[in-house]
């Protein structure tokens, strides 16, 4: 028994070994704040963005929500009231227990992108909201509620 143990442990280390991709990490923590100026393709967010960036209809309002976000849900209700203009993509922060009704049901017109699933998710605060010009440069980040965002 401990022989076959050994040799299963050596194998499971052996094709682990072999393997070139790294292990993915168990959580990923961002800084928004430090994406202002930078083109949203170069920021530390995109390599996680399943699809990646290109599919972001520019200029644009991009909102990084969680399904179960009452904040978020609330910023989505103010954003469909207010009748907003331009581009709206919102990308879903997964996190390891989402089974629930998700918020993006109030939020008006919108393309959608997600976060590759983590283990342990995320550390971002959402609501956070990147308006992105035309050339793809990120000019103003906000991170918190509904009334904080710019007209």
């Amino acid at each position: 028994m401990f022989a076959k143990l050994v040799l299963g442990l050596a194998i499971a280390l052996g094709l682990c070994a072999c393997d070139d991709q790294p292990p993915a990490p168990d959580w990923a923590w961002f800084e928004p704040t430090e994406w202002e100026g930078q083109l949203m393709g170069e920021t530390s967010l995109a390599p996680w963005i399943i699809d990646g960036v290109d599919t972001i209809e520019l200029p644009a309002r991009v909102i990084l929500y969680r399904a179960g976000c009452k904040q978020c849900g609330d910023h989505f209700a103010a954003l469909a009231k207010n009748q907003m203009s331009g581009a709206l993509t919102l990308i879903l922060v997964p996190e390891p227990e989402d089974d629930g009704p998700s918020v993006r049901d109030q939020a008006p017109k919108h393309d959608h992108l997600e976060l590759h699933r983590l283990s342990r998710g995320y550390g971002v605060p959402t609501p956070t909201v990147l308006l992105i010009n035309q050339g793809g440069r990120i000019t103003h980040v906000r991170t918190g509620i509904a009334d904080q965002d710019p007209k």
